[in-house]
């Protein structure tokens, strides 16, 4: 098993660029959350296959340093946030080659399968993606796709979203 700056290392970052930093500290401060993709600061494969969501997202915009908003990254730290404040496991599901963003499960032993997307209105290639995961899951626990769009598609039983309005709701993922 590779350490993470073997990983970085493989992936062609120099060494000096490399900054390092004591996640088990960040992790028993609150400042950072872990779970079951995703480095720091931007998604990255590492061998423990985990995600890391910043607790504070002014982590992420004082080290983002090519002035783009990744919107879909930081809807998916929120809703993380949500459903960790909601009791909820959270874990990461892999079907093939497509990545299912959460698998929630509750303390009922309850799961839940979520997409993220910013949008799924602005071309039909996109809609596709977020859906086609989520309809390859044969069983019958809820499915979502959630985004900041208002227009919902409903597809195959699977209910598009708003994350602003289920927050706002403060509803659970049933």
């Amino acid at each position: 098993m590779q350490t993470i700056v073997e990983e970085l290392l493989d992936l062609g970052i120099h060494k000096e660029n490399i900054i390092f930093i004591d996640l088990d500290s960040l992790e028993n401060k609150k400042i950072k959350t872990p779970d079951a993709l995703e480095q720091l600061i931007k998604k990255l494969s590492v061998s423990q296959e985990k995600k890391y969501y910043l607790a504070d997202l002014g982590f992420y915009y004082a080290l983002n340093t090519n002035n783009q908003i990744e919107y879909s990254n930081d809807l998916e730290n929120i809703l993380y946030i949500y459903a960790r404040s909601r009791d909820y496991s959270i874990s990461v599901g892999k079907i093939g080659k497509l990545e299912c963003d959460f698998i929630l499960r509750d303390i009922d032993l309850n799961y839940s399968y979520v997409q993220v997307a910013y949008s799924i209105l602005q071309s039909q290639e996109t809609l596709d993606r977020e859906f086609k995961l989520l309809e390859s899951v044969k069983d019958n626990y809820p499915k979502y796709v959630m985004t900041l769009d208002y227009l919902f598609q409903k597809r195959n039983g699977i209910k598009h979203v708003n994350i602003l309005d289920l927050i706002k709701e403060n509803s659970e993922f049933k």
